[in-house]
């Protein structure tokens, strides 16, 4: 039986946290496997990066950035990402506001069901670095007022995207990236 009406926003929404926990932690097990052996581990990028800290390394300051955007998705508030780009001026943090506010526009959010990073390859030069991988991502729109959900989940064509960073304190930050098709 279902639960009455006015229940049902705060389970899909506990539902969707639940799946997007979820999500995430899988998609950090699946990029830690098979990680090649010249990237950088964390500890030794230095002594102001934390074993914990996703921004220790290129690999996983790409993978908290898009972790963070999906979690701005929800809202449509771009602050979510602040701490994984270069600054607000950034051709990434500006892509994703935009974005977002086209969204809110209209007033809508969207709920990621899937978010899978592929073929990672890091490339470093100094304090710059490039990680080019395959993103696919899925999910549905919802009211960003009430979050019921206005189309059905689907999932899109993977892309190709190219990610550059900088490392900044220590800290690997998105500055920009583009995507094209397979």
């Amino acid at each position: 039986m279902l639960p009455p009406t006015g229940r049902r926003p705060p389970i899909l929404a506990l539902t969707a946290v639940a799946v997007g926990l979820f999500v995430v932690g899988g998609i950090l097990l699946v990029g830690r496997v098979g990680v090649p052996a010249d990237l950088p581990s964390p500890s030794s990028s230095g002594p102001s990066a934390a074993p914990t800290d996703p921004t220790a390394t290129p690999e996983g300051a790409v993978r908290a950035f898009f972790v963070a955007f999906a979690a701005a998705r929800r809202t449509d508030d771009p602050s979510l990402i602040r701490p994984y780009v270069t600054s607000e001026q950034s051709s990434a943090y500006l892509s994703v506001q935009g974005f977002l506010q086209g969204q809110k526009a209209v007033n809508k959010a969207s709920v990621l069901t899937i978010q899978q990073v592929d073929d990672v390859a890091v490339q470093l030069s100094g304090t710059s670095g490039i990680v080019r991988l395959v993103y696919t991502e899925g999910g549905y729109d919802i009211d960003l007022n009430n979050g019921d959900a206005i189309e059905s989940p689907k999932v899109l064509a993977p892309r190709n995207l190219t990610v550059e960073l900088k490392n900044v304190g220590g800290h690997w930050l998105v500055d920009s990236y583009t995507t094209s098709q397979p």
